[in-house]
């Protein structure tokens, strides 16, 4: 039985992922860290009393319940933070928080190399999105003209999503379309990202919504794909996979996508 330990346990995929652990048959809740000091996670997710209590800071608590893998749905703010008390721990860790920047990847693949470590940090675990990425890679060496936008809800702490970001990243090989049009406002038609246009809309949509959307344009045919997630439950199956399938990898290795794993 594998043993999880939930930093973000009380955030609204923390919750999430604390419900489905203890739903599990072959996992175990070892712990967990959140703002809410010494409370049941259970009772936090709206399970419950589980018998597990949030610990009173990260590294204590893995040090105190040896986990097999860490869960991080936290922030970005303190993710790196976090990271490193995941190096020093040695532990295997399946990363959910996004908006690390390109200078934050070399330390963190860095770390990783290392310290001989088996990390998963990606960008979204939608089973959706994963699917979109593999078709973007086959299909833009067809496709000339690319542009990503993202939509959140307007408490979302960064922009781009750093799943438009990874979408960026994955379009930049390939054929660049030709525009003559000027930008007569600095940003107007989009920030680029490895060379790709992508924009971001923040509005008052309702909970966790997120949406991105792919347009691939050619002579005489355009591709638009459009993602939306309507709860953080959709990320479950790929979170879990990654739980599942983390601790198979060779030490040493950073998992990018699901593809990654195996």
């Amino acid at each position: 039985m594998k043993k999880v330990f939930i930093s973000g346990a009380s955030g609204n995929v923390g919750k999430i992922l604390v419900r489905n652990v203890l739903a599990r048959k072959d996992m175990a809740l070892a712990g967990g860290w959140c703002q809410e000091t010494g409370k049941d996670l259970g009772e936090l997710a709206g399970t419950g009393m589980a018998g597990v209590v949030s610990s009173p800071d990260l590294a204590s608590g893995i040090r105190d319940t040896s986990p097999d893998v860490v869960v991080d749905f936290t922030s970005t703010l303190i993710l790196m933070d976090n990271l490193k008390v995941y190096a020093d721990a040695g532990v295997d860790a399946v990363i959910g928080t996004t908006g690390l920047t390109d200078e934050d990847m070399v330390k963190v693949e860095r770390m990783v190399k290392e310290k001989g470590l088996r990390w998963a940090v990606i960008s979204n675990y939608g089973l959706g999105i994963n699917l979109v990425m593999e078709f973007i890679e086959k299909a833009r060496q067809y496709y000339p003209y690319v542009t990503i936008t993202d939509r959140h809800h307007a408490r979302m702490s960064n922009a781009p999503s750093g799943t438009a970001a990874t979408l960026a990243n994955l379009a930049s090989a390939g054929p660049e379309g030709e525009i003559e049009s000027r930008e007569v406002f600095p940003g107007v038609m989009g920030a680029r990202i490895a060379g790709i246009p992508v924009t971001s809309q923040r509005l008052p949509y309702p909970g966790p919504y997120s949406e991105h959307e792919v347009t691939l344009g050619r002579q005489d045919e355009i591709v638009r794909i459009t993602v939306q997630d309507f709860s953080s439950d959709i990320y479950m199956d790929g979170v879990f996979l990654a739980v599942e399938k983390i601790g198979a990898l060779p030490p040493g290795k950073l998992a990018r996508s699901l593809k990654d794993l195996g």
